[in-house]
């Protein structure tokens, strides 16, 4: 059985107030299930090992699975690999015991394993959210609801810079609000490029991160921040400028966003929180 996810940027990182807010990009991690086997391994260039992760998604469903994993996707950089490895996964597994692709269904079910496992603070509802339904999502993490979903032509690079990840310490992420909320302040509004501003400005100074890789290109007409929880940065929209500067910090890669499910997704209404998104509309 086959399945994809797609990587995923950062907007608004949910860490701090359980909002979240990120995009679709076009990298994607691939996985190829085996079901018909009597142990659960994960196959990754070539080499075998056990997971956790596998492990818990497998149990959830009573089933066993070699697993074979193709990712375009940097691991531990803040591109949501792990959202994208659950995401294929439960697409494999759905697939393969028939059941319908139901995007609220495999996103609650992506968060909840994704606690269960350990491997995020918050379920990363939003990373998971942009990784299997593409464009720019705003997202609850808390309920597990959708607040927006929008398409944006764009194309975007991905720093992966020389310094290696930062320390989280969630005290010191959630001491001061001030510049998240005021990002998610602009990112209801649409306005991406502050919003992405004001987050990293939050998030560099609280796990220890140089603004300047963003300070520096700030007046560029692209939106750019920190991805994640790090190390890399993103950016979208006429990022030609931005690629040159951000060479000099690392290695970039070129890619775009990605504007539609990464398969043949259901989307029910149930996904979405409609009372939270009139109340942002009359607060317009």
């Amino acid at each position: 059985m086959k399945a994809q996810a797609y990587s995923a940027g950062t907007i608004i990182n949910a860490l701090a107030t359980g909002y979240g807010c990120a995009f679709g990009l076009d990298l994607k991690l691939k996985v190829r299930v085996d079901f018909e086997v009597n142990d659960n391994v994960v196959v990754e260039n070539g080499i075998e090992r056990r997971s956790i992760v596998l492990d818990t998604v497998l149990n959830h469903f009573g089933l066993n699975a070699v697993v074979e994993v193709e990712s375009e996707i940097p691991k531990g950089s803040g591109l949501g690999s792990s959202s994208a490895f659950l995401n294929a996964l439960l697409l494999a597994v759905y697939k393969y015991i028939s059941k319908s692709l139901n995007a609220g269904d495999i996103l609650r079910l992506n968060a909840k394993l994704s606690l269960e496992c350990g491997i995020s603070y918050t379920g990363a509802f939003d990373d998971a959210s942009a990784s299997l339904l593409g464009g720019i999502v705003l997202t609850d993490n808390t309920s597990m609801q959708m607040l927006r979903w929008e398409f944006k032509r764009a194309k975007a690079v991905i720093l992966i810079p020389e310094f290696g990840r930062g320390r989280i310490d969630l005290n010191e992420i959630r001491r001061d609000l001030t510049l998240v909320r005021k990002a998610l302040k602009f990112a209801r509004r649409g306005d991406y490029k502050s919003a992405m501003y004001y987050n990293t400005l939050h998030y560099c100074k609280a796990i220890g991160y140089p603004i300047e890789v963003v300070e520096i290109v700030k007046d560029s007409n692209c939106c750019c921040g920190l991805s994640g929880n790090g190390p890399c940065f993103v950016a979208f929209g006429d990022v030609k400028e931005v690629k040159k500067v951000w060479e000099a910090y690392g290695n970039v890669i070129e890619t775009k966003i990605v504007n539609e499910p990464c398969d043949d997704i259901v989307i029910t209404h149930d996904l979405f929180s409609y009372s939270e998104l009139q109340s942002r509309q009359s607060d317009e």
